[in-house]
Order: C-alpha cells, then structure tokens, then sequence
C-alpha cells in the first residue's frame, strides 16, 4: 500500500526519516506567509506566481526552485497512486497557510476523501526526538467534511483582493482547525498598525533597540522566544530589519554591511549579524506613536491576496481586533 505524507520542510522530513515512519515523504517548501498569493484557476498557476516571486526574491537557486515546484505539483495531480494520504503539520502561521492550501486543493477531489488523515501538531515537527515524533501519529484522524469546507473558505479569503474577508473568520467557530485562529490574528499582526505604521514585528524589532538589545543576532533571538508560535526563518526576519534601515528617512541605522545576503562568507556575516544599532529620529517617534512611518516609507508589499503599497494600505488595530481600510474607515 503506497503512502504518502505531505509536511512543512526537509527538516521534518528528515526526522521522520530517522523515526522509520513509512510512506513517500513530500515538502511543502513555501512561505506563504510573504509575497503574492492571488486568486487563480489551477495549483499550477498560482505555482507560477510563487515560483517567479521566490526567484526575482532571491529565495534559491531558480533551478531547484522551479524543479521543486514541478515535482510537487506532479505528486499532487496523481495522488490517486496511494491508498493513505498524510496531512502533517504544525500549530504555527507557516504551516497553517500550508495546511489551507492543501486542504483547498484535496477539497475539489472527493474520491480521495476516504484516503486523506490530518495530523495537528501542537510542537514543532523538528524538535522532536524520533521516539516522541512517532506519538504525533496517535493524533492522526480522517479528514471531515466541516475540515474540508472551513479550509476552502479560509483559503479562498487569505487570496482576495482585500482582507476584510480573511479578518472575518475571526468570528466564525473555526475550533474544526484549532490551530487556524491564531494564525489569522498573527498573520493580521504583520499589516500596518493605525497610529505608528508599524507591523507587530517592526515594532518588536524597534523596542529591542530602543532598550539596549541592538544586534541582529540578539533581536532575533530574543523575537523567537517572544513568539507564541514562531513561524519566521531567519532570512525573512533580516529583509523586515533591513526595510527599516533604507530610504531617504530610514527608522533604524547603524548596519556594517546594508542589507543581508545568503552569500556573505563568514566575515560579512559575523560584521552584519553584530552591527550597533540605533533608533533614527523617525524611528523613535514612530516608535512612541507620536508619527506615522508609512509616509516615509515606500510600501510595496503582498499579504495573501492584498496589495499593501502607500497608496492602499490596510492597517490592523490588534488591540481592538479591528481592520481599517485605506480610507481609514474601520471594518
């Protein structure tokens, strides 16, 4: 019997490796979480989309991307080869966007329903010992038809044009994916707030230096601890650091190298990572909430389907649990 399971990255692959869990292993290798995910017709188109931002992002090299990508897509068109399909993934932002589309996809194929388990993991999949991985299959269930419709609907409003939809599914009874709430809160968290223009994560990133943690090195450090589910890899952390540092009126300075690179020898790296860090002027006020850094800024940034740029920019309100649209009228 021919077993598939689909998870979130080589290294949870790896792990199940080693734990001898059976069953053809595929990687969900993208961070849905940043660039371009419009609505499209076909897996394949949407493919295109990720594969061409991925790429123009420096996210790999354009070759193993593009492979990658072709060979999943593949796997998904024949997944009537096997008799078990395994959905197995983890409670943070990443992989419930993975989860989403996954679901999404499987939702059109009926004749595969019988065949396809889902497994929540409330821990990260790669920091388990191969023992304490094999436990997660105790909360293997069969996929439910509530499961299937609660991940089309998510899925097709994290595409739409605007994210009031997306925001919406905060009050609907989402507890069939218990993991789904809190991602879409901490997904709303990265939109500008309405006073200061500042994602939770630039926030953070701010109030570190502002208090004396003024490394690279430290503030992630420290970001991932704060983070109830952590999501971010390193890299995409350095671009959000580094938009704070560029433009004519930057919020932060004080960076040996501008702007990190995969291809920094150890030297580059080491002089990048222990940077002094410092608040510009604009970065404090902004800070403190006596400025509005967006028009400072150049904004031109994807989340899901939404276009955030200068001139349309959705703000979110966590406090208040509210979107504010760019009018500035709330939803």
């Amino acid at each position: 019997m021919k077993r598939l399971i689909i998870t979130n990255g080589d290294a949870a692959a790896d792990l199940m490796r080693q734990a001898r869990i059976n069953g053809e292993i595929l990687c969900w290798r993208d961070i849905l979480h940043e660039g371009p995910v419009p609505m499209t017709e076909t897996l394949e188109e949407l493919s295109a989309i990720r594969v061409n931002f991925l790429i123009e992002d420096g996210w790999g090299d354009p070759e193993e991307i593009t492979r990658s990508f072709a060979e999943r897509d593949a796997i998904m068109e024949q997944l009537s080869d096997y008799a078990d399909i395994t959905l197995w993934f983890e409670h943070d932002l990443y992989d419930q966007l993975q989860v989403l589309q996954v679901l999404d996809f499987l939702s059109r194929r009926p004749a595969l329903h019988s065949r396809v388990s889902l497994i929540q993991a409330g821990n990260f999949i790669a920091r388990e010992t191969p023992s304490r991985l094999k436990m997660h299959l105790k909360l293997k269930k069969p996929v439910s038809e509530l499961q299937y419709a609660l991940a089309q609907g998510a899925w097709t409003a994290f595409r739409r044009a605007s994210p009031d939809h997306w925001a919406a599914f905060l009050r609907y009874d989402t507890s069939a994916l218990p993991f789904l709430r809190p991602a879409i809160l901490r997904h709303l968290e990265e939109f500008p707030a309405p006073v200061t223009g500042l994602t939770r994560t630039e926030t953070f990133i701010l109030e570190m230096i502002y208090t004396g943690n003024c490394t690279p090195v430290a503030i992630f450090h420290l970001f991932e601890e704060n983070e109830e589910a952590a999501f971010m890899g390193d890299w995409s952390f350095w671009r959000i650091l580094d938009s704070l540092a560029v433009g004519a009126a930057p919020l932060v300075t004080g960076f040996q190298l501008r702007g990190f690179s995969p291809s920094f020898d150890e030297e580059e790296r080491a002089a990048y990572m222990n940077s002094e860090l410092k608040l510009t002027g604009l970065g404090s006020t902004a800070l403190h909430g006596k400025k509005d850094a967006i028009p400072f800024r150049r904004l031109d940034r994807w989340m899901g389907g939404t276009h955030l740029t200068n001139q349309s920019c959705w703000r979110w309100d966590a406090g208040a649990r509210m979107l504010s649209r760019p009018n500035g009228r709330g939803y």
